[in-house]
C-alpha cells in the first residue's frame, strides 16, 4: 500500500507544479495580477464600500453559494443513484481532519478558497477571457481546471470533478457579476455549509 501513498503525493506535487509554473509566469508578465491580493490594494476599496454596496455584494455571493449547493447536491445524488462513487471516505483527507480537528478544518476551508479564487478567477479566467476575447469561455475553462485541479486530492474519483465542475462555473459567474470579492465570499459560504453539514451528518 505503500505505493498508493506514493501516487497520491506523485498527484499533488504534479498538480502543484503545473499550476505553480502556469501561474507564476501569468503573474511575472501581468504583475498586476499580484496586486489583486494583496491587502494595500483591497483594504481601501473595502473601505470605501457604502453600506448598501456590501449588503449587495453579500447578496450576490450568498445567491451563487445557494445555486452551487443545489448543482452539487443533484448532481451528487444523481451520480450516487447510478453507483458511481466521488471519493473513498477513509483516503480522502479532510474526512479525517473533519473528525479529529473540526476546527482546523473550517479555518483551511476558509483560507483555501481566497487563494483559489485568486488563481482559478482572479489570473485563469482573465487571462483565458483576455485570450480569446470571451468572459465565457474564461469561465468555461476556469471551471475545467478548477474541477480537474481537486482531483490531485487523495481519495478521490474522476467523478469527483463532475460537481466541482457546476460549481466552478457558478463561481466563476458569481466572479463576473461580483468580481473577485464576491468568488471568495460565495466559496467561503460554500464550503463553510458543507463542513457543518458534514460535521453534523446530513
Amino acid at each position: 500500500m505503500i505505493w498508493l501513498l506514493w501516487l497520491d503525493l506523485a498527484k499533488i506535487l504534479l498538480a502543484g507544479v503545473v499550476l505553480g509554473l502556469v501561474v507564476g509566469k501569468l503573474v511575472v508578465l501581468r504583475p498586476s495580477y499580484l496586486e489583486r491580493i494583496r491587502p494595500r490594494y483591497w483594504l481601501p476599496i473595502a473601505r470605501r464600500m457604502r453600506r448598501r454596496e456590501s449588503i449587495r455584494l453579500i447578496s450576490i455571493a450568498l445567491a451563487f453559494t445557494a445555486a452551487a449547493l443545489v448543482v452539487a447536491t443533484i448532481v451528487g445524488n444523481l451520480l450516487y443513484g447510478a453507483g458511481v462513487e466521488l471519493y473513498s471516505r477513509d483516503e480522502y483527507p479532510f474526512t479525517a481532519l473533519q473528525e479529529q480537528y473540526p476546527l482546523l478544518l473550517l479555518v483551511m476551508v476558509n483560507l483555501l478558497p481566497i487563494f483559489e479564487e485568486w488563481i482559478f478567477r482572479g489570473i485563469l479566467l482573465e487571462e483565458v477571457a483576455r485570450r480569446t476575447r470571451s468572459k465565457w469561455i474564461g469561465v468555461m475553462v476556469s471551471a475545467l481546471i478548477f474541477a480537474a485541479f481537486h482531483l490531485s486530492n487523495p481519495g478521490t474519483y474522476p467523478a469527483f470533478a463532475i460537481p466541482l465542475l457546476g460549481a466552478g462555473l457558478l463561481l466563476g459567474t458569481c466572479y463576473l457579476v461580483s468580481g473577485l470579492a464576491g468568488a471568495i465570499i460565495a466559496h467561503n459560504a460554500y464550503n463553510s455549509i458543507l463542513v457543518v453539514l458534514w460535521a453534523i451528518g446530513v
